[in-house]
């Protein structure tokens, strides 16, 4: 049953202080921010929001969109499309994992308009950036009137599309320390029914440090085998200081079982 345009309420604020304002104002009434539209118009149309009142945060792309370095950290404003993630030469320098993440993300018209707020906030099982931010070890920047707190995003799902984002709360930006240089190793993958353009079975991000000819600092997780994006914690464990083999790789995967 597809629902009628004409039914949704969209309250369309100007600067961001405004938008954290009107859900102070409102957070009881059911206001949902909407920011690139591009899995929320598909599930209007099937009738599976669980929504009606939406928040347009398409005026605050000057205060929530960009890219880049804060101290010792990098920085992504939550209104920062995965078309911009593709073509930033800061991230292809600090971690090409999140440009080949933001690639798999549906047809170019989807990267043109989704969001990495958006992406993360939707918390589905199979978002294909996600497992990307978990190895990162990022930290969300969640603002209200309130202030503003940083979640590891580790702690920022809480089951099935569930988050620990206020009714109140906007999320604003995802942060995360530089991995690249000559010892990181990164890998992702995403495996899907075709090559381009589908809703993801598997997903997978890996980030070590290859120091001494031994893994180090190993992180492994996976996105649509739960109702949550996964970290492989035995299977980190396993390689954990040991050289790189086939033996390390078969054990890994036998490992995987436990965690996953």
């Amino acid at each position: 049953m597809s629902t009628m345009i004409s039914d949704q309420q969209v309250h369309t604020p100007n600067r961001l202080e405004d938008a954290l304002q009107f859900l102070a104002d409102h957070c009881d009434e059911g206001w949902r921010p909407l920011a690139g539209g591009t899995d929320v118009m598909v599930g209007l149309y099937r009738d599976r929001t669980g929504g009606s009142r939406w928040l347009n945060l398409c005026r605050l792309r000057p205060q929530l969109a960009g890219i880049g370095r804060v101290d010792q950290l990098i920085r992504i404003g939550a209104s920062t499309t995965m078309t911009e993630l593709r073509g930033s030469s800061l991230l292809d320098e600090v971690c090409p994992l999140i440009g080949q993440a933001a690639a798999a993300v549906g047809a170019v018209q989807i990267q043109n308009r989704a969001t990495v707020g958006g992406n993360i906030a939707n918390s589905s099982p199979a978002g294909d950036t996600l497992p990307v931010w978990l190895v990162l070890d990022a930290e969300l920047e969640l603002q209200s009137i309130r202030g503003c707190r940083q979640v590891p995003y580790i702690q920022f799902l809480t089951g099935y599309r569930r988050t620990v984002l206020e009714a109140d709360e906007l999320l604003t930006a995802v942060l995360f320390a530089p991995r690249s240089g000559a010892m990181s190793r990164m890998y992702f993958r995403k495996v899907a029914p075709r090559a381009a353009q589908g809703i993801s079975k598997l997903v997978y991000a890996a980030i070590a440090e290859l120091a001494g000819g031994c893994y180090r600092n190993v992180r492994l997780a996976f996105g649509g085998v739960g109702p949550t994006t996964l970290r492989a914690r035995t299977a980190e464990q396993q390689a954990e200081g040991e050289p790189p083999s086939l033996r390390l790789g078969e054990q890994a995967a036998e490992l995987l079982a436990r965690d996953l």
